[in-house]
């Protein structure tokens, strides 16, 4: 009688409960790390299309942030130069605008938070549009209070600075969101 060199049945379904053991284990964390990365991503490129508008209106009208006298005047000198598919929104008391990079830009609209040489002007951009994982009331307390550095993750609505030459990070979670290196 010839003996057979394979597996049994039952090492192969002890294999294929330790790699689901595994695989159940480490997925969720690799879909978190996957979702920051995707926000971090979409946070440096609204950061570079913002600068390249803030670029071509100094290029092409020669007209800087400097210029601008109000944050209502800033939602159309920013919407000139990026290629806008919705503009007429509104998101409580900010005006907001869709690109079609998928982007949400906020600007607030209220007189107290207009632009001014030692008060250059904040937006918020959520990253992923309106998709999740950020609600409307929670866009409404970062808006009010930015999220600290010391935040454990990167979330999809951040803030921008733009100053008389480009836009940067804004509070720590932007800066840490911008410039952390990929662990």
């Amino acid at each position: 009688m010839k003996k057979s060199s394979a597996f049994t049945l039952a090492e192969v379904l002890i294999t294929l409960a330790i790699i689901g053991v595994v695989a159940a284990m480490t997925i969720p964390g690799v879909i978190v790390r996957t979702n920051q990365q995707e926000f971090k991503t979409g946070y440096k490129k609204a950061i570079s299309v913002l600068n390249q508008a803030l670029t071509m209106n100094l290029a092409m009208d020669n007209e800087s942030p400097e210029d601008i006298s109000s944050n209502a005047d800033l939602v159309e000198y920013l919407m000139r130069r990026m290629n806008v598919i919705q503009s007429d929104v509104t998101a409580g008391t900010n005006k907001a605008f869709y690109t079609a990079d998928g982007f949400r830009f906020e600007v607030p609209t209220s007189a107290a938070g207009d632009c001014t040489a030692d008060d250059p002007c904040i937006i918020a951009v959520d990253v992923n549009g309106d998709r999740g994982p950020i609600s409307r009331t929670e866009r409404t307390k970062i808006t009010s209070g930015y999220p600290k550095s010391t935040d454990a993750n990167t979330i999809d609505f951040l803030a921008i600075m733009i100053t008389d030459t480009s836009a940067l990070p804004y509070g720590g979670v932007a800066q840490k969101t911008m410039y952390q290196a990929d662990k």
